[in-house]
């Protein structure tokens, strides 16, 4: 079979039906050998496949061919970015089976108008996933929330189970078996059937699988699960600090249920600022080499999906034993730091402890309290702790400023469900902000403490950013008119390798409370490299720090609960062979858990999109205004006043006059209606009917700091 599909090759270009019919290929058996020794010699770059579907025994003008990684837009196009800039555009019909993430070799076609090159995906080159969610109609499966023409071929076994509406996680071929009737064809495993369509809830389980997300839990790990008591035994108390009578308390979201951390304060006879922050003891209870340790391992962390979460670990376990419930006695691992008036932790302890949560504050009551000076009377007890605690977080913040911490502003939206859903911006209040930065300097002490020692550890690092990126955002937002002398300031500052994160952050707040905030904000930080975990130290820019871990979420992270491991596996002899077998694994479990996070910021992106797009369908024909964050080769983007982000099409801006179109500006005011969406392609599309004239982006001017 391979010489004859070889000489017939050799020949002359044929498609797979070519191929078939020449060799006379006919019933189910000679087929299946026929499109799998087809795939071998592809495998083995015998043959390749070329952008028209005919196989070939070379590609025909590799010169002109591009390699590059494939983003896919919500309309369906396809985009290659060449050093961090949209190079080539590529139509959803010619996106040859390939998937977003994928790297992939394109052919070059022509040069548009507004300055990108189409081009056509030739071979996958390697898959970022290779999995996508399918839907089965009765008799075959079909793309559900993927572009491009692909068919998968399943073994009829695996569609044995399957009815009519059931969606799947399939993980497809790396390249395709064929191309027919202008589909591609693809080999595919049903990796998990995830539900019906009409099943409630059915979207964001997708969504979940779709990034690797399992929603259940082994039986081993349950078993595990059933050993574990629901309250703090006797024996569990010994050789720990006890600490419940303290005016310990947890300052969470009004609907968290998985507590991590609470916090206690005193005055000491310094007038010193003690400072105690409890971390859930949750390596006392899940065990290194567990089937719960495995599977939380594997998750790397909770994927908090809308009103959802997927955990890391069970919910008896993170909103349980583990959660630092009001009231119940707890077992945590405890920092106390000593404090000055400058904000220097001049001495800190850390221990395990006991504690009994006192009370379960919220957000939303502490700032009600701190803002507007009205006291919910559940919290007179500890009036007097949270005034402490606020003058605390204003001098910690005051010396994060000064050193350099970047505060970029938030663009992140809560989805709030009641008679109508509201996108809510959240914004970090007083509350959050004593959280945040309590937080903060206790993952520095600890980090500080184990570096010193020169132990293997996990470091949470930023690196600096990355220059050539950072002058093209800012020549952009120059170019756009949305920044003028501070932007050129700034990139003769990083041509002249001058540059601080004190640069950065005053250019931030000459921009902030305008209507270009978000978008300048928004421009530099997508310029900027991603944090992540390595067994490294490198630092953390973006907080202006040298020592920088993630120690004080152990229910939801596990980079925190491996810190707590490392904690506890050093309070014994530190031998040679323990230092060699921990430095061994970390690189691993960095890697991994780095990856799932980005994979669970996708999800949680994703699924505050499919909620958007869910109350949009119900507002086709509305009309908003909004403001235009981008210009993409297809539109533009638009955020709208209710925060929703939607697309329109260059054929739905239909102002006045064609030249109007060509007159819109970044960060201009548009009026939009609601022309259509995809819920399962998560997309707003938008139709723009009127333009603001003018676009203010005064930018502020700035009081030198004394």
């Amino acid at each position: 079979m391979e010489n004859k599909i070889l000489q017939n090759i050799e020949k002359k270009k044929l498609t797979a039906n070519m191929l078939r019919r020449i060799l006379n290929i006919k019933g189910g058996k000679a087929k299946a050998t026929f499109f799998s020794t087809l795939k071998k010699l592809e495998e083995e770059k015998k043959i390749f496949l070329d952008e028209d579907g005919y196989y070939q025994t070379s590609l025909e003008n590799k010169k002109n061919l591009v390699k590059g990684v494939l983003h896919i837009s919500k309309t369906g196009h396809g985009k290659v970015y060449i050093s961090s800039m949209v190079k080539y555009i590529i139509k959803e019909e010619d996106l040859n089976g390939s998937l977003e993430g994928d790297t992939v070799l394109i052919k070059p076609e022509k040069t548009e108008n507004a300055g990108y090159t189409s081009a056509k995906v030739v071979k996958i080159l390697e898959r970022k996933e290779g999995k996508a969610i399918f839907e089965f109609d009765g008799k075959q499966l079909k793309p559900y929330d993927i572009y491009g023409n692909i068919v998968v071929k399943c073994s009829e076994e695996a569609l044995k189970g399957l009815v009519s509406g059931n969606l799947v996680l399939v993980n497809l071929s790396d390249n395709p078996v064929a191309i027919i009737n202008k589909k591609v064809l693809f080999e595919g495993q049903i990796e998990e059937v995830i539900g019906h369509k009409d099943d409630p809830d059915i979207e964001v389980k997708a969504i979940g699988a779709n990034h690797g997300f399992m929603t259940e839990f082994s039986k081993e790990a349950l078993e595990e699960l059933r050993q574990i008591p629901n309250h703090v035994t006797e024996e569990e108390m010994i050789g720990r600090v006890d600490l419940r009578d303290k005016n310990i308390f947890t300052i969470d979201g009004s609907h968290t249920k998985d507590m991590d951390d609470a916090i206690s304060i005193d005055i000491n006879a310094k007038g010193n600022f003690i400072l105690s922050v409890h971390i859930a003891d949750v390596n006392h209870y899940v065990k290194k080499g567990s089937y719960l340790d495995k599977e939380a391992r594997e998750r790397g962390t909770s994927a908090y999906l809308a009103d959802s979460v997927i955990p890391m670990l069970p919910h008896t376990l993170s909103n349980g034993i583990c959660s630092l419930n009001e009231g119940e006695d707890r077992l945590t691992k405890t920092v106390e730091m000593e404090i000055d008036d400058d904000g220097n932790v001049v001495d800190y302890k850390i221990f395990d402890s006991i504690i009994n949560s006192k009370k379960k504050m919220t957000y939303e009551d502490v700032n009600e309290f701190l803002m507007n000076n009205n006291l919910i009377s559940d919290y007179e007890p500890f009036t007097e702790d949270l005034l402490f605690m606020y003058l605390l977080s204003e001098i910690l913040e005051n010396k994060r400023n000064q050193r350099g911490n970047i505060d970029f502003t938030s663009t992140e939206v809560s989805v709030i469900e009641e008679e109508d859903t509201i996108f809510k911006l959240n914004k970090g209040e007083i509350a959050e902000k004593i959280i945040e930065n309590f937080m903060i300097l206790t993952n520095e002490t600890v980090t500080k403490h184990y570096a010193s020692q020169k132990l293997p550890f996990v470091y949470r690092v930023h690196a600096n950013p990355n220059n050539d990126r950072l002058i093209r955002s800012l020549r952009y937002l120059l170019n756009e008119g949305l920044c003028g002398s501070d932007a050129i300031h700034l990139i003769n500052k990083i041509e002249k390798n001058k540059l601080t994160s004190n640069d950065l952050e005053d250019f931030l707040n000459r921009y902030r409370s305008t209507e270009v905030e978000e978008i300048i904000s928004v421009a530099i930080l997508t310029s900027m490299s991603k944090a992540r975990y390595s067994d490294q130290n490198e630092g953390h820019y973006g907080l202006a720090l040298d020592y920088y871990t993630h120690f004080t979420s152990p229910i939801r992270r596990y980079p925190d609960l491996e810190v707590h491991r490392l904690i506890d596996e050093y309070k014994n002899e530190n031998t040679e062979e323990k230092i060699k077998s921990i430095n061994m694994i970390l690189p691993e479990i960095c890697a991994h858990s780095s990856f799932m996070e980005r994979q669970a910021d996708e999800a949680e992106k994703e699924t505050l999109e499919l909620k958007m797009a869910e109350y949009s369908i119900n507002h086709i024909g509305d009309e908003y205004r909004g403001q235009i964050t981008a210009f993409t080769p297809y539109g533009l983007d638009v955020i709208l006043d209710n925060r929703i982000k939607g697309i329109a099409n260059l054929n739905d801006i239909t102002l006045p006059t064609e030249s109007d179109k060509y007159k819109l500006k970044l960060g201009q005011r548009v009026y939009a209606l609601i022309k259509d969406v995809s819920i399962p392609h998560r997309a707003i599309y938008l139709s723009i009917i009127k333009a603001d004239v003018k676009r203010k982006s005064k930018r502020k001017v700035l009081i030198p700091k004394i």
